[in-house]
């Protein structure tokens, strides 16, 4: 298993798995840009710095991120930019979970990114449930652990039920380290009205009373480009 260490930028993504196709354009820009800034500031403060990239490679937003972060592979090297899969549960399990009944599309699109990842690895149980919500709980955790950054390709809403391991769950479990900033690109799931949907992206941090402040001002999105927030 290849983590990230104390020589690198890591950056999480969570997100919704059917993705509305107009948010998706607009997203795959957002991130793109996003990984372009980051690559450029680390290079900038610390040359020999690596941005190690953590997808899980779900349908969705997971896939749209492992993307974009192999399209700047290809121009920056493998020794700047990595694409690393943490899988919550052993990957044949995985794969069976996320499939379609009588469909291989989930299947052939994540063997065609995970043969580009630099390292694939399943997130240690440490004897814990294999089973419901409790393997992507622990993955949750893995991420607030392991990421200085989280992306969250959402929509934000925070007045729906809080499924555990679903991306409303990674964004509270990050944020509850205190200084901690969540990168929000809107994102509305497949179908889902557009009346009242964000389209700028905003950091989320915690407020007072345990909810989340959202904040679209431009310079408080640059602070989430730092050059090293690990260093």
């Amino acid at each position: 298993m290849t983590a990230p260490d104390a020589s690198t930028f890591a950056i999480a993504v969570s997100g919704h798995r059917a993705l509305d196709a107009d948010d998706c354009v607009r997203a795959r820009a957002q991130l793109s840009a996003l990984l372009a800034a980051l690559v450029a500031g680390t290079a900038q403060a610390a040359p020999r710095t690596r941005l190690d990239c953590l997808s899980a490679l779900a349908a969705g937003a997971d896939q749209l991120f492992a993307e974009q972060v192999l399209a700047l592979q290809a121009q920056c090297g493998a020794g700047r930019v990595r694409l690393l899969v943490p899988l919550p549960m052993p990957e044949a399990d995985y794969i069976e979970s996320q499939e379609a009944p009588g469909s291989h599309a989930f299947r052939d699109s994540y063997l065609a990114l995970r043969a580009r990842a630099q390292d694939v690895f399943e997130v240690p149980a440490d004897g814990g449930p294999l089973t419901g919500s409790a393997p992507y709980e622990r993955l949750g955790d893995y991420l607030a652990q392991k990421a200085d950054l989280l992306v969250a390709l959402w929509d934000g809403d925070t007045n729906a039920a809080r499924q555990p391991g679903g991306t409303f769950d990674v964004v509270m479990r990050y944020l509850a380290t205190p200084g901690r900033a969540v990168l929000h690109l809107p994102a509305r799931r497949a179908g889902a009205a557009a009346a009242g949907a964000h389209t700028l992206p905003a950091v989320l941090t915690m407020d007072g009373a345990g909810g989340l402040r959202r904040n679209e001002d431009p310079a408080a999105l640059a602070s989430c480009c730092p050059a090293r927030r690990n260093g």
